[in-house]
């Protein structure tokens, strides 16, 4: 990852890095030194049937793995962008601490990503 691979994101305070091809986290400021962390996981489908079965793989998934994620990590659906999320809050003064939050972070996302993905092209 470079400086040229961070770009301001749609919210304000905030940062979107492109880690590779179709994988995207965002930072946005919250107060003081809390920040909130998000990655993309996918776009949802135009149909309500496409959405709806869209969202209870990712659900089904995100219930399976849970105990295997670090604590605070949560499931969204933004609407600027209408994509399934996956979101941290870091909550800390220590850069250490919120550093490895992050990279953690980021490793669980790509995964469940994958994991996402492969599940789905098994249906």
């Amino acid at each position: 990852m470079s400086p040229s691979d961070t770009e301001q994101c749609a919210a304000t305070d905030g940062y979107r890095i492109d880690f590779e091809k179709n994988f995207t986290v965002e930072l946005q400021h919250l107060s003081g030194s809390d920040c909130r962390v998000s990655a993309r996981v996918f776009s949802l489908g135009k149909s309500l049937q496409v959405q709806e079965n869209q969202i209870k793989l990712a659900l089904a998934l995100f219930g399976a793995l849970k105990d295997d994620m670090p604590a605070g990590v949560s499931i969204a659906i933004s609407h600027h962008d209408n994509c399934l999320r996956l979101c941290l809050e870091i909550v800390s003064e220590n850069n250490d601490i919120v550093m490895t939050q992050f990279q953690g972070f980021v490793h669980v996302a790509f995964a469940y990503k994958q994991t996402y993905f492969q599940n789905k092209s098994a249906t």
